[in-house]
């Protein structure tokens, strides 16, 4: 069966500065964060055979998604067309995807070499908006941000990031595009490899899979790292009773429904 892979960048040059850089573009990856997208490929070279491989529109985020697809598949690894006019994009928007366009940025279209036009990235999956603490690399803005991420893992979606988006309207974005990214590549027999960013990717992964949250504030996942999520059997039918739902009926419905496999370097996650 289908599984979802979600991958963090590699390190950038806001990394080496704790910034926290979430507006777009954003910074690119260093040499560092060229090589950790490498791994990622060779990891989930040993985990699939065939991926899709899209991205946030983040350029840490095309970049890694280019690294890793090149060394997916130099490991013998097929990258399957994931880009605008592919059947995959036809499925993406069939399962409410939406806004999902090719590689823009310059350095991941290098990186990506002949994979480029096979990869794609998405609308609506980003990190958390920093909002007033944009590119701010102090110890107060550090703290905000990860109580405000913390309080969410534990629930409380409705509080707001300040100058940014509440727990609920982040949600709200990534997961349809997260889950139209996975029907897709169920319908055309492949795994899905979303590269995108730290934060997000533990609340989300906390979300579908009924993580403790305790776990997931502490368990931090490092640049390149991979959660896998397992899809339930009945996603089939998932999809359907929450086709026409929307905003708090869609996340309630999807809430706690798939199973995290892997968590970076932590293996399996505990459960709430």
């Amino acid at each position: 069966m289908t599984r979802l892979f979600l991958v963090r960048h590699g390190q950038t040059t806001s990394n080496e500065i704790h910034a926290l850089d979430t507006a777009l573009p954003g910074a690119s990856l260093t040499a560092l964060g060229r090589e950790q997208a490498g791994a990622a490929g060779r990891y989930l070279r040993n985990a699939s055979d065939r991926v899709h491989v899209l991205s946030s529109q983040a350029a840490r985020a095309q970049q890694t998604a280019a690294g890793l697809a090149t060394a997916f598949a130099a490991e013998g690894g097929t990258i399957a067309a994931a880009a605008p006019g592919s059947s995959f994009a036809e499925g993406f928007q069939r399962f409410r995807g939406r806004e999902l366009a090719g590689l823009a940025d310059t350095a991941a279209v290098e990186l990506a070499g002949e994979h480029a036009g096979s990869l794609a990235s998405i609308y609506g999956v980003s990190e958390i908006p920093a909002g007033d603490m944009e590119m701010k690399n102090d110890e107060d803005s550090h703290e905000l941000y990860h109580r405000l991420l913390g309080d969410w893992l534990h629930g409380q979606i409705d509080k707001v990031v300040p100058g940014g988006s509440s727990g609920a309207e982040v949600l709200t974005s990534y997961l349809p595009q997260a889950l139209a990214v996975v029907a897709a590549a169920q319908a055309e027999d492949a795994d899905a490899v979303l590269v995108s960013h730290g934060a997000v990717i533990r609340l989300v992964a906390t979300w579908l899979g009924a993580v403790d949250p305790e776990f997931a504030y502490r368990a931090y996942l490092p640049n390149g790292q991979v959660v896998s999520i397992a899809l339930p059997e009945d996603f089939g039918e998932l999809l359907d009773q929450v086709a026409e739902a929307v905003d708090e009926q869609f996340r309630d419905g999807v809430r706690g429904r798939f199973r995290v496999t892997e968590w970076g370097p932590f293996g399996v996650p505990e459960l709430a």
